[in-house]
């Protein structure tokens, strides 16, 4: 009789498909070869360098989901989740993601008309998922239902579909066909989509983002996770960099741990190594701030890590003697050419607190909302020429006591 693996409950599977984000797109640096071996990955296709066999097991060093492939989402997806969870449980991935890839090459009655229009490296890749990307993946999760139970679906595409207003529908039509190949519920097993490249970060695929976001409307349990400010590589208009690829594994591992009810921070016992340690640790606030006198301000901070990397803190809590703040992060600005302190707390990952003195400094000329025009009140205000002026304002620029303002 055949020996038989048992499935261990505490081994989480994730499913992973895409295009060339999910491929992984940068070259992996020598701070991401330190991977825990509670990260595991189970090949979906055969390696040569390094050596890895379809259908088999291996801790996750990348590039994890192909031979052509770099860093991607799934990289640093794995090592949050397994520095979140408890020490008894293992996170493994099984990722088929193809470059150019649309999201139809997912779909079996659609894959033999994408392959034969395919350009040659295209079409080797989709070869050596045996030509069916879709019933690739479906095989290699059954093999990993075997040991494992799995847990979500994360998915990264949309260059190669960009805008289409059929894509929510299609995802979901792949999504509810993996849940009934593989006898899973979709109230047990959510989907993960992530955003692409946003304008301001170089991308040419940023109108896509309007379909992601109807993901939630036709899944039930699907989940937005947000590109915002993450970098791209400066080298082209659809790709992250190997730090962008680093915060959005991350974001990925964040939507799975809130979906599971757990807070998104390290287990106290966990002993995280010194370089992934960096990644999570804030090191300086940009400072100064600055803004417009009277200016309602969100205080959204420029971070930088312990390992280089830069992003936007929307979430920091912060005092000041100087301002009033409000919900944690908002002030009020002073008079023009005046400043202040504020001190920004942030937590970190791994539960350290950190504060940070901030600077912030008012512009001369003010940006406002509305200026009350009432008789009453008591602040009049004058135009330019010095009459007074009575019920709405039209835009433009005002006296206020004796300053200019902005309407």
């Amino acid at each position: 009789m055949g020996a038989q693996a048992e499935v261990d409950p505490n081994f989480y599977i994730y499913l992973c498909f895409g295009q060339s984000n999910m491929e992984g797109n940068a070259r992996w640096e020598s701070v991401d070869n330190t991977v825990d071996d509670r990260f595991k990955m189970l090949a979906t296709c055969n390696f040569t360098s390094p050596k890895r066999n379809l259908g088999e097991w291996y801790k996750a060093t990348p590039p994890i989901v192909s031979p052509w492939g770099g860093l991607g989402m799934a990289d640093y997806f794995g090592r949050t989740m397994v520095a979140a969870l408890p020490s008894n449980v293992k996170v493994g991935v099984v990722d088929v993601a193809i470059g150019g890839i649309a999201i139809e090459g997912f779909m079996p009655d659609k894959i033999a008309g994408i392959l034969a229009k395919a350009d040659s490296w295209q079409a080797e890749r989709i070869r050596a998922y045996g030509s069916d990307p879709y019933q690739r993946l479906v095989d290699m999760a059954k093999k990993a239902q075997e040991v494992g139970v799995i847990k979500g679906i994360l998915l990264h595409q949309g260059c190669s579909n960009n805008g289409n207003p059929n894509w929510p529908k299609m995802v979901k039509s792949i999504y509810d066909n993996m849940l009934k190949d593989l006898g899973l519920s979709g109230d047990s097993v959510p989907i993960f989509v992530g955003e692409t490249l946003y304008k301001n970060q170089g991308g040419s695929c940023y109108d896509h983002n309007k379909v992601v976001e109807k993901i939630p409307e036709v899944i039930k349990n699907g989940h937005i996770v947000s590109a915002e400010d993450i970098t791209g590589n400066g080298q082209d208009t659809w790709h992250f960099s190997a730090a962008g690829y680093r915060i959005f594994g991350r974001r990925y591992a964040f939507e799975a741990l809130k979906v599971m009810g757990i807070e998104p921070k390290m287990d106290p016992e966990y002993q995280m190594n010194a370089n992934l340690k960096k990644f999570f640790t804030p090191k300086s606030v940009a400072t100064p701030i600055q803004g417009y006198h009277n200016q309602i301000k969100k205080l959204i901070l420029s971070c930088t890590y312990q390992d280089g990397h830069k992003e936007r803190i929307k979430d920091a809590i912060c005092t000041s003697t100087d301002y009033e703040v409000k919900n944690g992060n908002i002030i009020t600005m002073g008079d023009p050419g005046t400043s202040g302190k504020v001190i920004a707390t942030i937590t970190d990952f791994l539960g350290v607190t950190h504060e940070f003195e901030i600077t912030v400094k008012a512009d001369g000329t003010a940006a406002i909302n509305a200026v009350n025009t009432n008789d009453d009140s008591e602040e009049e205000v004058y135009d330019l020429q010095g009459r007074k002026t009575n019920g709405q304002l039209k835009k433009g620029i005002y006296i206020v006591k004796g300053k200019k303002v902005v309407r």
